[in-house]
């Protein structure tokens, strides 16, 4: 198992750093990192890093520079703080989307397995594959939009249109401490509160998908010889369903879930965007777009931008990694000797 680990390990190290050295080079080369104070639309500023040799030694430069909490930027600009403040946020969204995403598959995976082919069986796939039909960020808008007509024509002010707790959005590109922050239980159910329908939009699609996932897994498992050996031992139908049925299900479930954080991710961003939640979507937006001088291109930050996508990569490599963990814990078949 220890080999088996230190060559998964090796392998995301080895993909990470190839990934975020050519992900650098090409910013650092086609870019450059300027500082806006200084910025006329007139200048044309070259790119940081002349060749990819210049650009290999501004990326250990930065690789260095991460450990100790900031960067290498030749404005004196960008610093994590900003990052680490948009990864929490994102990670709160995540988070609870996970909690709905797991809960609400086995539940209606299940349900739809044990009735297989009856009128509740057609409704579930019917909602899974329109709910997999609607991108996140299009059932994002239109549930802020049904939260904003039930906002000023009812009244009802649970769930905010948008925001953070303790900031109001005053721009479409940053937001400032403005609306009196939350503390305690207050922050907690603030916390909830802002991000609950987020969350519902975003998990929705996944939820359509991984119930699917699970019924096709627990289908093959209720026609499998152990489980007619427990009905014929008296189990009873629900012992054998969640008991032995549901459990040698999981392993697959977990691996397509675990291997799918990848598009949670993707799609928390553009969520993140459409609520203003201030998280990684929002910081990335904010980087990606530059400073451009009218119909000229776009200057980027190379350190702030491979801040972002490192971070993404790790995130993938890190749920990949782990999805591989859970497996082997799940289905001892699956362990490497």
């Amino acid at each position: 198992m220890a080999a088996f680990l230190a060559r998964r390990l090796l392998l995301a190290v080895g993909v990470l750093v190839a990934v975020t050295f050519i992900s650098f080079c090409f910013v650092a080369t086609k870019f450059s990192a300027i500082c806006t104070s200084a910025y006329t639309p007139q200048t044309r500023y070259p790119p940081l890093a002349g060749s990819v040799r210049d650009a290999a030694i501004l990326y250990w430069h930065w690789l260095k520079s991460v450990p100790q909490g900031h960067v290498g930027d030749p404005c004196g600009t960008t610093t994590l703080q900003p990052f680490w403040e948009s990864v929490g946020h994102t990670a709160m969204l995540i988070a609870l989307t996970a909690v709905i995403v797991v809960a609400f598959s086995l539940l209606l995976g299940t349900l739809a397995a044990v009735n297989a082919g009856s009128a509740l069986d057609v409704v579930l796939r019917v909602f899974s594959y329109a709910a997999w039909a609607i991108p996140s960020f299009l059932l994002a808008l239109i549930l802020q939009a049904i939260v904003e007509w039930a906002t000023v024509h009812h009244g009802f002010r649970l769930f905010p249109i948008s925001g953070w707790p303790g900031t109001c959005p005053v721009s479409v590109f940053y937001t400032t401490p403005a609306c009196g922050h939350p503390t305690g239980i207050h922050y907690v159910g603030s916390l909830f509160t802002h991000t609950l329908v987020p969350a519902l939009a975003l998990s929705l699609a996944f939820v359509g998908l991984h119930s699917r996932y699970l019924r096709s897994a627990l289908l093959v498992a209720l026609h499998a010889p152990f489980t007619t050996t427990a009905y014929a031992k008296g189990l009873s139908r629900r012992r054998t369903v969640l008991r032995h049925a549901l459990r040698n299900s999981l392993a697959t479930f977990t691996s397509a879930f675990l291997l799918d954080m990848g598009a949670i991710f993707g799609a928390a961003m553009a969520v993140d965007w459409v609520f203003r939640l201030g998280g990684f979507g929002m910081l990335f937006i904010i980087q990606i777009n530059g400073v451009g001088g009218g119909d000229g291109p776009a200057y980027l930050d190379a350190y702030a931008i491979e801040n972002l996508l490192a971070f993404a990569a790790l995130f993938v490599l890190g749920a990949a990694f782990v999805s591989e963990l859970a497996v082997g814990w799940l289905d001892p078949r699956a362990r490497v000797r």
